[in-house]
């Protein structure tokens, strides 16, 4: 025992000396924004959301979104492996069209697929302020896409100084991202300008990436509380696509080549807070494939075309939001055939603070399409504060997804849309508790249930036929159950422990079966040691279990991750310098099955700031 408690003392006795010019590492209440479309901090939301600042993303030395994003409770990233390549999220169980991702709360899903690949964000990682992950249901605000929850992603606001960025790094695989960025806020006027470049070979045989990013915002303080913002970001990008380990495809190419514009207006009407956007993207992607059994060369081109008005009224201790928004999407496929639709939306929010210690929030939308059924999204909260440490929540909210083009038009020798398809719908119920644990952190648990039903799945139109088109249909419900639990602990201004921990038993509710391929339990460790010396070290573990799958040959694998940071000075220039082991003890894992995930890489950047 001795020679067991003798180190963990030189350890202690070191913290303890280096406690008084050290940074502390703090557990902060920071305001919120998606899970009620109002600022408001986290403690007092009446739901599961998980806040990732801009100092954890530097300190994790994250080269990539779904770096950042796979350590969340109850969020599974399914990854094809290579830098650039597919990426999505799923959330409690749900799948990747099933999530909404917002940047600067602007929808990123395509209406093609209904996903968002994160390896396409059009910014930089250190442009981001914070990401905020909402679990849960919130087409009540959201609309379509929303049924598993939410993704929002918040750059940096410019300051009433100048800030100017650069950064640089290196990594295996001949991987190179370089990043500027460049933004004040002066007498009224605001801007802000970026530039981001990413290159790699891939770990893979035809694995290469090269991608470039464009960004700019100017916005106008124009008296009165009004503001004006014109954002437009841009992302065109190259990369190979290996496909699967069973179906490899060593000549496939695709090319995306993303636009998108914002114009938004806020202010001040009578005693409501309003603000009103317009937008358009446009997305293009080229996909050729010469050398598959069905040599592929398409073209797809989707123009999207929308407005949101959004009013919000204090009443007293209550608070009224509502608003409306409108969508048209315009496609040209080479795949899918040229089509169009229409969406628009009114939906409202009142919340009641019943006392000081008590808070009700109930909500409703109603979606109007084009070519499909219409859809009521409710949603009603309770938040009790037992105590100022303490506090309980219980939710129940109905959500859809609506069909997509892809689903309902593709067309093709391999794959057939469906234009009768319905939308799925989903009632989630979540009960759940929050307790700080004095000055040392917080625990959070959280129990759901979700049903959904009217599934669209894509399976053979002749399953006998093993060279039978595939087309999607509504299939039996299911029923996911799950839990959660976070934990953050402040043992010391230098180090901070936590964690958390996902459950998901989901079920075909026809047969009994366990959905395959779902995450039956995942786990998250961190160590985050520092200041000393002013070198910060950070470690990220993962634990892995899926349900079984008979294209996957391990259900479960550990991961872990490490990250070591240390900010300086050169004269006026501020640097931070950071080095990443991504797979330190190089496992091989697949996260989806057929596609191998990278080995070790180490990753070298610098950042300088003036």
């Amino acid at each position: 025992m001795k020679s067991l408690f003798t180190p963990i003392a030189a350890a202690m006795a070191l913290l303890t000396a280096l406690e008084a010019e050290a940074t502390p590492i703090t557990t902060l209440n920071p305001m919120v924004v998606t899970a009620t479309r109002a600022a408001q901090p986290l403690e007092d939301v009446a739901a599961s959301v998980t806040v990732i600042t801009a100092e954890e993303i530097a300190a994790r030395g994250a080269t990539r979104l779904e770096e950042v994003l796979r350590d969340v409770a109850g969020v599974h990233i399914v990854s094809q492996g290579p830098a650039g390549s597919l990426a999505t999220a799923n959330i409690r169980g749900s799948e990747s069209a099933q999530v909404l991702v917002l940047l600067d709360g602007i929808r990123l899903n395509s209406a093609q697929d209904g996903l968002f690949n994160l390896a396409n964000l059009p910014v930089s990682l250190k442009e981001i302020e914070r990401i905020e992950v909402v679990r849960g249901p919130v087409s009540a605000l959201y609309g379509s896409n929303a049924l598993g929850g939410v993704i929002q992603i918040f750059t940096r606001a410019p300051l009433d100084r100048p800030v100017t960025q650069l950064h640089w790094s290196e990594g295996r695989f001949e991987t190179r991202t370089l990043g500027f960025s460049t933004s004040q806020r002066k007498d009224g006027v605001r801007y802000r300008l970026g530039a981001g470049l990413d290159r790699s070979q891939g770990f893979r045989e035809n694995s290469d990436l090269d991608q470039t990013t464009l960004g700019a915002m100017v916005g106008f303080d124009l008296g009165g509380g009004f503001d004006l913002e014109l954002s437009a970001h841009h992302l065109d990008k190259e990369a190979g696509v290996p496909g699967s380990l069973t179906f490899p495809s060593p000549e496939a190419r695709q090319s995306d080549v993303n636009t998108l514009t914002a114009l938004t207006l806020s202010g001040p009407v009578g005693g409501t807070e309003f603000s009103a956007r317009g937008f358009f993207e446009r997305r293009r992607i080229e996909f050729l494939d010469p050398g598959a059994f069905f040599p592929a060369a398409d073209t797809h081109v989707v123009e999207t075309l929308g407005a949101e008005l959004q009013g919000r009224r204090g009443l007293g201790r209550h608070t009224l939001m509502g608003g409306i928004d409108f969508f048209q999407d315009d496609l040209v496929s080479t795949a899918v055939g040229d089509h169009d639709q229409e969406r628009w939306a009114v939906f409202s929010q009142l919340e009641l603070k019943a006392t000081d210690r008590a808070t009700f929030l109930v909500g409703v939308r109603y979606d109007d399409h084009s070519d499909f059924r219409n859809e009521w999204s409710p949603r009603g909260a309770l938040l009790l504060a037992l105590s100022d440490g303490t506090r309980l929540r219980a939710s129940a909210g109905k959500a859809f997804r609506a069909p997509t083009l892809n689903d309902r038009f593709w067309d093709s020798d391999f794959a057939r849309g469906n234009p009768a398809l319905r939308p799925e719908t989903g009632w989630e119920y979540e009960i759940g508790a929050q307790q700080r644990l004095s000055r040392w952190g917080t625990l959070s648990l959280s129990g759901f249930r979700r049903d959904v039903r009217d599934l669209i799945d894509w399976r053979p139109i002749d399953p006998n036929d093993i060279f039978s088109p595939w087309n999607p249909v509504n299939v039996n419900n299911a029923r996911i159950w799950g839990a959660e639990a976070e934990l953050r602990l402040v043992l010391h201004p230098l180090l901070a422990v936590g964690g958390n921990h996902a459950w998901l038993r989901p079920k075909d509710r026809a047969d009994g079966e366990y959905i395959g391929g779902k995450v039956r339990h995942q786990s998250h460790l961190f160590l985050d040691v520092g200041p000393l010396a002013e070198m910060r070290l950070r470690l990220d573990g993962r634990y892995t279990r899926h349900y079984s799958q008979p294209a996957r040959e391990n259900n479960s694998y550990v991961v872990v991750d490490a990250a070591l940071t240390r900010p300086f000075a050169l004269g006026a220039v501020e640097l931070d310098a950071t080095v990443s082991v991504r797979n330190l003890f190089d496992r091989e894992y697949q996260v989806n099955p057929g596609y191998p995930m990278p080995p070790r890489q180490l990753h070298a950047g610098i950042t300088a700031w003036f």
